[in-house]
């Protein structure tokens, strides 16, 4: 960039002096200096002049520019990267606590069936104690229909 910002700097002096020279006698002044005094100079040539030296004054800063850019874009990509990093963490996160209520719910799931296998068997024990004080003793029961076999 400031091989190209130094072209047109140079381009737009080139045609600030031609317009200088070209204007004639209208548009003159005196300029001092405290110890000189130049008459008759062309009034393009103050404001080139002072062009001029705000550029060399600017010309330190656009240089270093690039290296400031370069340093911004190496930040910008650390903070993505940190952004991205922690974007993963929560959905691992989210994910791991996911898994957790999962396996919670099975549990939960897993006790709600043994305890209703449990009561089933304390009713089983219960109709079995039952049937037994009646004198009637069950020896097993078929799962399929449910239908107890008795034998006296």
């Amino acid at each position: 960039m400031p091989v190209k910002l130094i072209g047109t700097v140079i381009l737009l002096i080139i045609v600030t002096i031609f317009c200088g020279f070209n204007l004639g006698e209208a548009n003159r002044c005196d300029i001092n200096l405290l110890f000189h005094t130049f008459k008759n100079v062309p009034v393009f040539f103050t404001v080139l002049l002072s062009f001029f030296c705000g550029m060399v004054v600017m010309f330190p800063f656009t240089i270093g520019n690039a290296k400031r850019k370069a340093a911004l874009k190496e930040i910008e990509d650390k903070a993505r990267e940190e952004k991205r990093a922690a974007k993963e963490q929560a959905k691992a996160d989210a994910q791991a606590k996911h898994d957790a209520l999962l396996a919670e719910r099975e549990a939960k799931r897993q006790a709600a069936a043994a305890e209703k296998e449990r009561k089933e068997q304390e009713k089983l024990a219960k109709k079995n104690a039952n049937a037994s004080e009646n004198g009637v003793k069950v020896v097993n029961v078929n799962p399929a229909n449910e239908v107890p076999v008795i034998k006296q």
